[in-house]
């Protein structure tokens, strides 16, 4: 399928780390790779990209055909359920090719919804999600998480 067979970029083992954990030795070479920012990370996932770059190159019409259906596919309205707090409703709703959905909320099912927070609008590629959120019991606090570009950190 690639033509040719892949060179995988070599991890370092640091056997160095080990760790006591209910009496066992256990080591783990690979710790390095836990911290996203040091410079030793960044080569690696860099060299992987550059692996993956290479034996993909011969993809891009196939990716553009995919990339197509699939836009197709996902460009519809999406809702989630209403919740009513404090006498208020409350869903998030998504056009169709929105990176993230809208957090909306309205007085009543026949009332015009207003848009509360928008997470598309906190970064200039809308990959700012919402990362769990809950309301005070009359509706009048919203505390909510963000997750930048998908990390948990």
């Amino acid at each position: 399928f690639f033509g040719a067979l892949m060179t995988y970029p070599a991890a370092k083992r640091d056997e160095a780390v080990v760790e006591e954990l209910h009496g066992h030795s256990i080591a783990d070479p690979y710790r390095w790779l836990e911290d996203p920012e040091s410079e030793d990370t960044k080569a690696f996932v860099a060299a992987q990209n550059e692996t993956y770059a290479t034996a993909t190159q011969s993809l891009e019409q196939l990716r553009g055909q995919i990339r197509g259906r699939l836009t197709e596919l996902f460009d519809f309205p999406k809702f989630t359920c209403f919740s009513r707090k404090g006498g208020r409703l409350f869903y998030e709703y998504n056009t169709g090719l929105q990176q993230q959905a809208v957090l909306f909320t309205q007085a009543e099912l026949d009332a015009e919804p207003e848009a509360l927070l928008d997470p598309n609008t906190l970064s200039d590629d809308g990959t700012v999600a919402f990362r769990g959120r809950a309301f005070s019991r009359d509706g009048s606090v919203l505390s909510y998480g963000l997750s930048s570009a998908g990390s948990d950190w």
